[in-house]
């Protein structure tokens, strides 16, 4: 005790304890920043919050000029009042990636290597036949955030995934071809459900609803969302926002092991995965 009594005395005597609190300080506010700009790039909020900023600096420089200065700090508290409003739907968004650390636990992790592997190995079948056959579809696959107010908007199904169940709700003639698979665990909880559209101003025009939804759910949950194109047949992938285009079978597969299973890719790199927009289109 006498020894730990001095090391600390020393430390605090020293000033090392407020460096390294001053560190952590910095470290922290950085990391917080360096998220920020991360989420906000390629988002309307990010050309507002320049402009805020360029307001900031402009009511600093104008200090000398009182009149001027006056009108400058009356424009940037309407200014930061307009952001919340008008960006609503991107805080509620912060809000519910922040929920996601919560105790909930992944739909996956509770299943055995074998098990998930299936699941993966048959949505995959699935997704690669309707490409091969010029079907479109739609399937969102819950991890952490739950998806029970998705799947409330369709019909309840309650079923074993399988290949051939997934191309019987997706063929066209069938009544719950027109909106999204939720799929829990080895359980297909829905069809036919309603999925957020995702307003990203990065989209190109020729976005097709399928995959605004399947970003849109991304955006705002840390669900996996497979597309099939109707109009390109093209297999993409969404994830935390991000699309990836032009997949064929064995890469789906990868990507959704590495996401299901193994924790292969992590929140933070898949926000960072390239948007690909090689092939145009895209359709529903």
């Amino acid at each position: 005790m006498p020894a730990l009594e001095l090391l600390w005395n020393t430390i605090h005597a020293g000033g090392l304890l407020d460096r390294l609190i001053d560190v952590v300080d910095i470290l922290l506010v950085s990391y917080i920043i360096y998220e920020t700009i991360l989420f906000l790039r390629g988002t309307r909020a990010l050309s507002l919050i320049k402009g805020l900023l360029f307001l900031i600096l402009l009511l600093w420089v104008t200090n000398p000029l009182p009149t001027f200065h006056w009108l400058i700090q009356q424009v940037l508290l309407p200014g930061v009042i307009a952001i919340v409003i008008i960006f609503q739907p991107e805080l509620r968004m912060t809000l519910e990636r922040l929920g996601r650390g919560g105790p909930l636990r992944r739909a996956f992790a509770g299943l055995g290597r074998e098990q998930s592997s299936r699941v993966i190995r048959e949505v995959a079948a699935a997704v690669a036949e309707m490409s091969e056959s010029k079907v479109g579809a739609l399937i969102a696959i819950e991890r952490e955030t739950g998806l029970e107010d998705i799947a409330r908007s369709g019909t309840r199904i309650g079923a074993r995934v399988s290949a051939e169940l997934l191309q019987t709700i997706f063929f066209p003639a069938s009544p719950l071809h027109d909106g999204a698979v939720v799929i829990r665990g080895e359980e297909i909880l829905a069809a036919a459900c309603v999925l957020p559209q995702s307003e990203a101003p990065y989209l190109p025009v020729s976005t097709g609803l399928r995959h605004r939804a399947a970003i849109g759910l991304t955006e705002r949950t840390d669900a996996v969302c497979v597309v099939v194109s109707e109009e390109t047949h093209a297999i993409s992938l969404s994830v935390d926002g991000a699309l990836i285009r032009n997949l064929d079978r064995v890469r789906l597969s990868e990507r959704l092991h590495n996401l299901l299973e193994g924790g292969g890719e992590p929140e933070g790199r898949a926000r960072r995965w390239p948007i690909s927009w090689r092939r145009p289109g895209g359709g529903r």
